[in-house]
């Protein structure tokens, strides 16, 4: 079986390969010839090579992995690379060094650097165009929502037929699924767990944030063309009244009645039960049904629930609709999948980066996302001793793992109107102070700081069977300007902050291990709390690449926070500053670290007085300069 591979990188298309046998796939080496990518070359046994990335993919190995096409569509995929974690599956689970896995094609692997390798099939039949414009999800050129779900879900064209009922109008099949356009009445003989499931894996997969200006007319226009439906629109609801807005609408072209408001009764409906509701439901009698139903041939709302507040309130309804106009040859009915499409769709629209407050400004004011200059707090969160837990428990239980507890500390983020940035393998990325300008986001940060610092202890308890040590996190929080808007690309959407207060933060998160704390603040951040956050000054501090010495605060959590402590740690440091009497220094610190042995700034204090007094500096200066990031 021959195989063709389309290689993306940052979403874009970059070029084609095609195997019929072992080929490896990796980054260019020194001594390969220069020219485009990608390109073939022949291993010293033999293998072919593809080189699909540059010498600057630092993260890409030269020999990352080992695809083999096999019997009955598929192939062996091996990652071929010593120590290379960063390889995935089509169903998001990853591929460990050394390790082989059968993978079925149509599929994808996603490598590192942000390269994706598309496998389809060679034997797969060509499409002509009107086959591809009829596809279930038609994709919309100008929209990055809709251009990656085209991508994701490429097998679906795959595996669409196209044929004729006897009135000349197509019939949609998939897999089975029939619609019958030649009446209102619709049949269903789909394997629903197989469409469902690619579905749920496509939304799972999708990475576009609602930072897109497209964002919500996207699910719109994904609900509507699913369901073969004329309109649909996200409706938002601020507790008091309906919110409508045509960047959340989605009008199929060249209809009539792109102005018609939405039925309020089936808003109503779905507001109170919040539940999916559809029209016409055959429970419901001639006498229920309200004027603004009367000219609708079919209609859908599905409720928006505040998963941070466990669905008890509603933040608004996806809505679909077709009115009743000329000789109508479609379905009058929403079948069941379809009906479980839209709900997913609608239970996505909120598990999203954003808390609905932040959501909202965005949505009123796409503007933001061209970038704004703002004051702002961004936290670093590093979960301690990943690589050596996944090690001992197996990548199956460390996939469920670093979930669990990248979704709690990102609950701890929403709850605090922050905002996820950006997810890193096992590390996260989240700010304050933006889209919305606040007066108290250095708080905020800290606040969230302390309380993922008291998650450490639930989610010990909670796998003390499965892990090795306890879970334990590294913090590093920096306050100052950044530019705030779309700091992704045109393909995948992330709205976040850019700069030298974004840099800080990271080499700040990095310094933790090093002073052996779990969390730590810039001067600037501090001198925002109130006195009764319990930090300490822990020195000057020099970070690496960066120009300049920095204030180093540690924020101490509720069990470690020591009142006798902070003081002996203070006047001790006081006394190493002043850079006269190095010996009491070292007496000082030496007195802190018999009472507090665990405390690792009192020892790092302490070797650095001992050796000021031990090898006096020709010019004293109490700045700490950090080796490493």
């Amino acid at each position: 079986m021959a195989i063709t591979l389309v290689v993306l990188k940052e979403g874009e298309p970059i070029g084609r390969l095609s195997i019929t046998g072992p080929a490896e796939i990796g980054r260019r080496e020194e001594s390969d010839p220069p020219g485009s990518l990608p390109v073939e070359h022949k291993t010293p046994e033999g293998r072919v090579r593809w080189v699909i990335a540059d010498l600057d993919a630092r993260r890409m190995p030269r020999k990352v992995c080992l695809i083999e096409p096999i019997e009955g569509a598929l192939c062996k995929v091996t990652n071929i690379h010593s120590s290379n974690r960063d390889l995935y599956l089509t169903d998001g689970s990853p591929l460990l060094p050394g390790e082989t896995r059968e993978l079925a094609v149509p599929g994808q692997l996603v490598l590192p650097e942000n390269y994706i390798l598309h496998l389809r099939s060679d034997t797969s039949p060509p499409r002509s165009q009107s086959q591809a414009d009829s596809t279930l999800l038609a994709g919309d050129p100008d929209d990055p929502w809709s251009q990656a779900m085209q991508s994701i879900l490429g097998d679906l064209r795959g595996k669409s037929r196209f044929s004729e009922d006897p009135t000349g109008e197509p019939l949609r099949t998939l897999t089975g699924y029939s619609i019958g356009r030649s009446s209102d009445v619709a049949t269903e003989s789909m394997d629903v767990t197989t469409v469902l499931g690619w579905i749920e894996q496509a939304l799972a997969a999708l990475q576009c944030p609602v930072t897109s200006p497209h964002y919500f007319s996207g699910i719109a226009q994904t609900a509507a063309r699913i369901i073969d439906l004329d309109r649909a629109e996200i409706v938002l609801w601020d507790g008091k009244e309906w919110d409508f807005s045509e960047s959340r609408r989605y009008v199929k072209p060249g209809l009539p009645y792109d102005s018609d408001a939405p039925s309020e009764s089936l808003l109503r409906k779905a507001l109170e039960s919040k539940q999916l509701v559809i029209y016409p439901n055959p429970g419901d009698g001639i006498d229920s049904i309200s004027t603004s139903l009367m000219d609708l041939h079919t209609a859908i709302a599905s409720p928006i629930l505040d998963v941070l507040d466990d669905g008890k309130q509603i933040l608004g309804v996806l809505y679909a609709a077709r009115r009743r106009f000329g000789n109508q040859s479609r379905p009058a009915t929403v079948l069941e999948p379809e009906q479980k499409l839209v709900a997913i769709l609608s239970t996505a629209e909120y598990q999203q980066f954003f808390s609905p407050k932040v959501t909202h400004a965005i949505s009123q004011n796409p503007a933001l996302l061209e970038g704004e200059d703002a004051e702002v707090s961004v936290l670093f969160c590093d979960i301690r001793g990943f690589s050596k837990a996944a090690d001992a428990i197996g990548p199956k239980a460390a996939m469920s793992w670093i979930s669990d507890t990248l979704s709690e500390l990102s609950a701890i983020v929403l709850e605090s109107d922050g905002v996820l940035v950006d997810y890193v393998g096992d590390e996260m990325f989240a700010m304050w102070g933006a889209p919305e300008k606040s007066f108290e986001h250095a708080f905020r940060a800290t606040m969230a700081a302390q309380t993922m610092m008291s998650l450490r202890k639930t989610l010990s308890e909670r796998y003390a069977d499965q892990l090795p040590c306890e879970v334990d996190f590294g913090i590093g929080v920096c306050t100052g300007p950044a530019r705030v808007g779309n700091t992704g690309s045109r393909q995948k959407f992330k709205y976040g902050p850019m700069g030298r207060t974004v840099n800080l933060g990271s080499r700040i998160q990095g310094l933790t291990k090093q002073w052996n704390v779990s969390t730590l603040l810039d001067e600037a951040t501090a001198s925002f709390l109130p006195p009764d956050v319990p930090i300490r000054r822990l020195c000057r501090a020099q970070v690496v690449g960066m120009e300049g010495d920095i204030g180093l605060f540690e924020l101490m959590s509720e069990e470690n926070s020591d009142t006798e402590l902070i003081r002996g740690y203070q006047n001790a440091l006081a006394i190493f500053e002043g850079g006269t009497n190095m010996r009491q220094a070292a007496r000082e610190f030496g007195e802190l670290v018999q009472r507090f042995p665990n405390d690792g700034p009192s020892l790092i204090m302490l070797v650095r007085s001992v050796n000021e007094l031990v090898h006096p500096s020709t010019t004293f200066s109490p700045v700490w300069t950090a080796t490493s990031k």
